[in-house]
């Protein structure tokens, strides 16, 4: 695996890669991580694909905007990212937050997205987003270092007691490393309607999300909207592509015909 930056004309854009032959697949991830929540799939994809997993601007190692944008800045940042590396056709796979990006960055895309695998699109209400952003607790760092302690029983009790201290510890270090601004993307995705741009997807998709994860519900729904390929791994929790990255590079590499 290998790791490097694109230039944008909005700045810096870090990524993980792996597989120098096949055709490109793009992954986006969930906030608040960052490319890492591909780190061990993305071995058992490059031995089939070209897969190029990015941090969204902000996480991870990437440049930040100067302010909360919105979900079409974001997929028009990192298309320019994806243009950087190769100006052909390519799948993607996303997460959460990186499939509301992922969904319109296809749209800017067009006909060059040759399939999409959503793991969690947050299709929501207007009501349910309205919910969900009065959920977001604004960065708060404390002298006795409180903020952390709430910070792990938040994931905790999202993530489930069954979660392990690996991916517990991973997911508070990608969060604390942004964490002025960990709650970007999550303002960017309650503020954002997919329906719209997901209707407008001409190419394959499919909705490939663990049994109890948080959006799996959502995905149904979304996946009998359009008429898409749904599948939930039973006995999972979430964040598939680390959770269970042998499922997931299978599934995405058959659903794409690069298996």
């Amino acid at each position: 695996m290998k790791k490097g930056y694109v230039q944008t004309s909005q700045g810096q854009v870090h990524f993980r890669r792996d597989g120098d032959q096949g055709p490109y697949l793009f992954l986006f991830h969930e906030s608040p991580l960052s490319s890492r929540q591909f780190e061990r799939c993305l071995p058992l994809l490059g031995r089939s694909v070209r897969a190029v997993a990015f941090d969204t601007p902000g996480y991870g190692a990437s440049d930040p905007p100067t302010e909360v944008i919105a979900i079409a800045d974001y997929a028009a940042w990192l298309f320019d990212a994806v243009n950087d590396l190769d100006d052909g056709p390519f799948a993607i796979g996303a997460v959460h937050t990186g499939a509301s990006i992922a969904v319109e960055l296809a749209r800017l895309a067009g006909d060059r997205v040759t399939h999409v695998v959503f793991s969690g699109l947050p299709l929501l209400t207007p009501e349910q987003r309205q919910a969900f952003s009065a959920r977001i607790e604004p960065p708060e760092v404390r002298r006795d270092g409180s903020h952390l302690k709430d910070a792990w029983d938040r994931r905790l009790a999202g993530w489930g007691e069954e979660t392990d201290l690996e991916t517990l510890h991973m997911a508070l270090v990608e969060m604390q490393r942004v964490y002025k601004r960990y709650d970007w993307g999550f303002r960017a995705v309650f503020g954002h309607d997919p329906q719209p741009a997901l209707e407008a997807l001409a190419c394959p998709v499919y909705f490939l999300n663990a049994e109890h994860d948080s959006l799996a519900g959502v995905d149904r729904k979304a996946a009998e909207l359009v008429g898409a390929k749904v599948k939930m791994l039973a006995g999972v929790r979430g964040q598939l592509p680390w959770r269970a990255p042998e499922a997931y590079a299978k599934e995405v590499l058959a659903f794409i015909g690069a298996a």
